[in-house]
């Protein structure tokens, strides 16, 4: 994720500068006649469908304008051969669970929606048929999507940039205002907080471009990062350097003596359960992450971040010794801390996973994630490339081969979507992701630099 924007021709990051050059100085009652359809982006995501490399896409961008309402941006990405693909405005209609678009240019959607509830892996599916302008007839599809959309609400909090020694006080750059639009970034480094006038969410990607009160473009880059709460990578185009912000700068960890034996089964819930019954910013956050060697069989290890108070936390690793998940229930007697999970997706807040329990003398605690592992193999299908020739195909959740090389030494977390390589000192870097018209992306950071490898290079 550091390195999304290092590589100039991500599409999604070119798409927003466009949307906010386009309207930045557009009047805050033109953005509120941009409304959006809340039921469609409630299934925003790419859903991979049967033939290899072939999605369609639902793709929300969220624009605000000082303290406007904000406008939103529906599109609808298509590829049916994995080979080529086009972008619509979505003007149809969508009632819940039948999307249908019949445009004079020839293009004609009728898919069913529906969420695939109480399962992990796959948060919706779809199916029905799709002509694209210029075919004689339909093509019958169904896909599949592991996307969540995430609100900017989820986001909120202040974010700041540890400075390595606990001592010293972190300097404050972001602030996500809780239940308003208004973000304040400090851009000058030192000189305090002011209200960003104009951004663009993407609530596919968790993924922000902003246009300072200074004329810059700046980045942020969205997720959660274990005991440090939630994430965020900032990236700086003027100066084409980053920095990495979390919400908890000095976390308390303990460290890892064994692995428990059912780590895998815990991982499948990884996600940032926020606490709103305890404190605002009060969270317990599940990161899994494995290691697949040749020959062996994988090897998971879960990191437990907990706070009350959203100011501090701690953090734990799941322990062979003194701490069981059974029956989707996480014990740790020495911590106090007993949660249960049920997958089961929520439409009001639009969770996939919510927790009951106590945690310390909290007891008769709620809460929930948006956040949805993903498994390596998801990626895979078609083999990703570039206009410089490197390659990168999938083989399964444990082996990768890029340019050539086998790489089945790996560390992969499902939360993150990212890979590293070797398991003992890693060289290789993956972040896997979508990119736009390009379908499956990753961006692959070793010793000769930073490439994007995609599904359809030439889209």
């Amino acid at each position: 994720m550091k390195n999304l924007i290092t590589a100039k021709k991500i599409d999604l990051a070119n798409y927003q500068r466009q949307i906010i050059e386009k309207y930045r100085h557009s009047a805050p009652e033109d953005i509120k006649a941009m409304s959006g359809d809340a039921q469609l982006s409630a299934f925003n995501g790419y859903y991979a469908l049967t033939t290899p490399g072939a999605f369609f896409a639902i793709d929300t961008n969220m624009l605000i304008i000082g303290n406007s309402a904000p406008g939103y941006f529906i599109d609808l990405l298509i590829s049916l051969d994995g080979k080529t693909s086009a972008k619509f405005t979505y003007t149809g209609s969508f009632n819940g669970s039948l999307l249908q678009q019949n445009s004079n240019d020839g293009l004609n959607i009728s898919l069913t929606f529906t969420r695939n509830d109480g399962s992990e892996g796959p948060t919706a599916s779809c199916s029905g048929a799709i002509t694209l302008p210029g075919q004689q007839s339909p093509t019958i599809v169904t896909g599949s999507t592991y996307n969540n959309p995430i609100p900017v609400s989820v986001f909120s909090g202040k974010y700041y940039e540890p400075m390595g020694a606990s001592d010293i006080v972190p300097p404050l750059v972001l602030q996500i205002n809780d239940n308003s639009y208004e973000i304040q970034y400090d851009e000058a480094g030192g000189k305090g907080l002011q209200p960003i006038p104009v951004y663009v969410y993407n609530f596919n990607m968790y993924y922000f471009a902003a246009y300072t009160a200074g004329g810059q473009v700046v980045f942020f880059i969205m997720g959660s990062a274990a005991e440090g709460g939630l994430a965020c990578n900032n990236i700086i185009v003027k100066t084409k350097t980053s920095r990495s912000l979390q919400t908890i700068p000095y976390p308390s960890v303990t460290k890892l003596v064994s692995p428990n034996p059912n780590s895998g089964k815990l991982a499948a819930f990884s996600g940032y359960y926020q606490l709103p019954s305890i404190a605002q910013g009060a969270f317990i956050s599940i990161e899994g992450e494995y290691f697949a060697n040749p020959g062996t069989a994988a090897v998971y290890q879960v990191k437990i971040g907990v706070s009350m108070d959203g100011v501090a936390s701690n953090g734990y690793y799941f322990e062979a010794a003194n701490m069981t998940f059974v029956n989707n229930t996480l014990t740790m007697p020495d911590q106090n801390i007993s949660i249960t999970f049920n997958r089961a997706y929520d439409p009001m807040q639009q969770s996939l996973v919510t927790i009951t329990g106590n945690i310390g003398h909290y007891n008769n605690i709620s809460g929930y994630t948006l956040f949805n592992p993903i498994p390596l193999s998801v990626f895979g299908g078609a083999t990703l490339t570039d206009e410089k020739g490197h390659s990168l195909t999938i083989v399964s959740d444990s082996e990768v081969i890029y340019d050539g090389v086998t790489m089945d030494s790996i560390i992969y977390v499902p939360i993150m979507y990212i890979l590293a390589n070797p398991t003992d000192k890693p060289t290789t870097e993956m972040s896997f992701g979508s990119n736009g018209l390009k379908g499956t992306a990753c961006i692959v950071t070793d010793s000769s630099g930073i490439n994007v490898v995609t599904a359809i290079p030439n889209a």
